[in-house]
C-alpha cells in the first residue's frame, strides 16, 4: 500500500489532536484560500536584548520528554524523522521543504516523538517569502530578522512553549548581532501575543490583508510610535 500524502496525513494529526469540527472547519478554509482570503493582523516588534539578562530555566517548561532543535536545512529534517521525531507530517500544510531550501529556519519543540510547537525564522526576504504570510516589509539590511508559521499542538497549550521558543530564538538572533525580531499575530491570537508581551514585545501597527483570486491588499494602521530601528514603515499594496 502507497503510503499516506502529506495532506492525508496532515489530516489524520488535525484530527486527532483537535478534532472532527476543526477537521472539517480546516478543510473548508482549504478550499477556499486558493479563492479568497482574509485577515487581521497585530504586526510586532520584539528587541532581541530582552533575552540578555534572562534565564532559559525560568522559561522552560516542566514537561517530561521536551526537547528543542533548530531545523535549518532539509537534511536537519530527514535527520529527525530518522529518529522517530515527526516534524514533516505536522509541516504538510505548507511546503517546509521549499521553506528549508529558501533558508528559513524552524525552531522546533518536542515532546517525545510529537511535535508541540514550532516557529518559523527568517533572516532574508526570500526565507520570508518561502512561508507565504502576511506582506508586510521588513528591512533584513538593517539588522532585523522575521518570525512567522507559529504553532502550538492543542495537547500543550498554556504551557508556556511559546515563550519558551521565543526565549531561544531571541538568544539566538542575539548572538548573530539581529537587534530585532518583527513578526504578525492574527488580532485573535491572544496567546501568542501575551508570549511576544513576555519580552517587552509590543503591537505598532494592525495590518489588514485580502486576496480575491490572483488581487490583493495589504494596508497597515500604526498604532503609537514605532519601536527602535524603526520598524514601523507603513506601506499599501493595492
Amino acid at each position: 500500500m502507497d503510503r499516506p500524502t502529506p495532506l492525508l496525513r496532515r489530516a489524520k494529526q488535525v484530527y486527532e489532536t483537535e478534532g472532527l469540527v476543526a477537521l472539517l472547519r480546516r478543510s473548508l478554509a482549504l478550499a477556499v484560500t486558493p479563492f479568497f482570503r482574509r485577515d487581521t493582523y497585530y504586526l510586532w516588534g520584539n528587541t532581541t536584548s530582552a533575552a540578555r539578562d534572562l534565564n532559559e530555566a525560568d522559561f522552560r517548561p516542566s514537561i517530561e520528554g521536551l526537547t528543542l532543535r533548530a531545523v535549518s536545512s532539509n537534511r536537519d529534517a530527514d535527520e529527525l524523522e530518522a529518529e522517530g521525531l515527526q516534524f514533516r507530517s505536522h509541516s504538510a500544510h505548507f511546503d517546509a521543504s521549499e521553506a528549508l531550501d529558501s533558508g528559513a529556519v524552524a525552531f522546533c519543540i518536542f515532546v517525545g516523538n510529537e511535535l508541540a510547537n514550532i516557529a518559523w525564522l527568517a533572516l532574508t526576504q526570500k526565507a520570508k517569502d518561502s512561508l507565504h504570510e502576511a506582506p508586510f516589509l521588513v528591512d533584513f539590511s538593517r539588522g532585523q530578522a522575521w518570525t512567522g508559521g507559529a504553532w502550538t499542538n492543542p495537547r500543550y497549550r498554556r504551557r508556556g512553549l511559546q515563550a519558551y521558543n521565543n526565549f531561544t530564538r531571541f538568544d539566538f538572533l542575539q548572538k548573530r548581532g539581529i537587534a530585532l525580531d518583527v513578526g504578525s499575530i492574527r488580532k485573535g491570537n491572544v496567546a501568542s501575543q501575551r508570549a511576544n508581551a513576555q519580552f517587552a514585545g509590543r503591537a505598532y501597527a494592525e495590518g489588514r490583508y485580502l486576496r480575491i483570486l490572483w488581487w490583493r491588499s495589504w494596508k497597515e494602521r500604526p498604532l503609537g510610535p514605532p519601536p527602535k530601528l524603526d520598524i514601523c514603515r507603513i506601506t499599501q499594496v493595492d
